[in-house]
């Protein structure tokens, strides 16, 4: 009779082992899927994915030094792609060559394309259409476009209604910029 106990009780207290790791084997599993799924997300938004390495076959304690790996390639892998966007939103809004960059330098301004784009965010007077419905024409700087010396484009709106306009500049004594309206259209 006492064997069967002790039996019976080796059973029970297994089954209460099984069902106590099944439970942490889910609850790890279902983590990890959140993980992966955060990871992808905030990769995904930032226009790249990201493929993760297998995990270690270790022990638990590792598991959470591989984690803290996959956060940390995920968080460099976003700066080097937030960096990209930012040096491709640059190139973009430029037409600008080195020599046209130096030319500008040695006329007094320290960082061309910075400082021009400031001017004329500066230049509302420069759009020849007053805002719609009380609102305020502004030129804002992803808008602007600078060309071929001494040219840039930039594009005009309050909110409502917006346009275009090409312009001239010209620098003057002292790194001052000096902007001309060569045309405008209102869409």
């Amino acid at each position: 009779m006492r064997s069967k106990l002790v039996l019976f009780a080796c059973l029970f207290l297994s089954l209460v082992a099984a069902g106590f790791f099944g439970y942490r084997w889910r609850k790890a599993d279902s983590q990890l899927r959140e993980t992966v799924r955060w990871t992808h997300f905030v990769m995904d938004s930032l226009g790249t994915s990201v493929e993760f390495p297998h995990p270690p076959y270790a022990t638990a304690e590792h598991d959470i030094i591989y984690w803290q790996w996959v956060a940390t390639m995920a968080q460099l892998q976003s700066r080097k792609w937030q960096q990209f966007v930012r040096d491709w939103v640059g190139l973009r809004s430029t037409l600008l060559d080195e020599a046209a960059i130096a030319q500008l330098k040695q006329e007094g301004l320290e960082d061309p394309p910075r400082q021009l784009r400031e001017s004329l965010m500066t230049r509302a007077d420069l759009i020849p259409f007053p805002g719609v419905l009380g609102g305020t024409m502004e030129i804002k700087d992803d808008s602007i476009v600078l060309l071929e010396p001494p040219y840039a484009f930039a594009r005009f709106d309050d909110g409502h209604v917006g346009g275009s306009m090409l312009l001239q500049y010209s620098v003057l004594p002292g790194g001052r910029v000096d902007w001309k309206r060569l045309w405008a259209s209102l869409e």
